[in-house]
């Protein structure tokens, strides 16, 4: 019988991850009270569970390849400077005009909605960078987007994968979240639609370039606002309906793209 790695993989990757909320970001939050410096760490420790379960567990989720051929493989892509910048500002960009939008209804500016706290910001950047965008990439746009890319066709594909991220996040939606009231349903729904749009994008820029880099920086123009915004459930509808356009629209000029390519390259040949 032929073993299912993704499914052991994604299995293992949601286990692991509430044991750690649970029991290591618990214990540190409820019992030694830690700091909000230190329970960032924490959870930016946890945030790095996809990739230390894959790579300490390599041999049952791919023992036909190494881990070094792997990683350079999830690398190996053209790096194109305005591609790089393009990766961040899109999904930054989508959120800023979201939160541009959501004060202009409010009747408010848009600084008034950002509250810097009291981590320095420098620090505050560097722990939103090292969270998240280097922590998960290997393992979900690494492994399980090529283990999915197997099965599925491109966008099928990306939406299993937007899936399978975004319901990784469940616990932290019950505590890690002020919306306990009716809005906590927006807001779920708000970070399907929003986590799946972004990994379809994501797996745009990797199809033409297979390098990492690009969904760090796009996982970190949409993770970098959040560190710092004050907003109200208004926000989070106005950005879903603003990601429910913009990747529709990236799709149709990827498939355009793509069939243009393919005509070329029969008219070559």
């Amino acid at each position: 019988m032929k073993t299912n790695y993704l499914k052991k993989y994604i299995v293992s990757s949601y286990v692991l991850v509430w044991l750690l909320i649970i029991f290591v970001a618990g214990t540190a939050s409820m019992v030694f009270h830690a700091p909000p410096v230190v329970m960032w760490v924490v959870r930016n420790l946890i945030a790095w569970s996809p990739t230390y379960l894959l790579l300490i567990g390599w041999k049952h989720f791919r023992p036909e390849e190494t881990r070094r051929a792997f990683v350079k493989k999830c690398f190996s892509g053209k790096i194109k400077p305005l591609l790089l910048v393009l990766s961040f500002a899109l999904v930054f960009g989508i959120s800023l005009l979201a939160l541009f939008i959501f004060s202009r209804i409010e009747g408010k500016t848009m600084i008034s909605y950002i509250d810097f706290g009291t981590t320095p910001l420098a620090l505050s950047v560097f722990l939103s960078l090292t969270s998240g965008p280097t922590g998960e990439e290997l393992g979900w746009r690494g492994f399980m987007r090529e283990e999915f890319n197997k099965r599925y066709s491109f966008l099928k594909s990306s939406i299993c994968q937007g899936l399978v991220w975004c319901f990784w996040h469940t616990l932290l939606w019950i505590v890690d979240s002020e919306f306990t009231d009716w809005r906590a349903i927006p807001y779920i729904i708000s970070n399907i639609v929003v986590i799946t749009s972004i990994t379809v994008l994501m797996n745009i820029f990797l199809e033409r370039h297979n390098n990492l880099i690009y969904s760090v920086l796009l996982h970190f123009g949409f993770n970098i606002l959040y560190v710092f915004l004050d907003a109200d459930i208004g926000f989070f509808v106005i950005l879903t309906v603003l990601h429910l356009i913009v990747t529709p629209t990236a799709v149709l000029i990827r498939n355009r793209t793509n069939k243009l390519k393919i005509a070329e390259e029969k008219t070559w040949n």
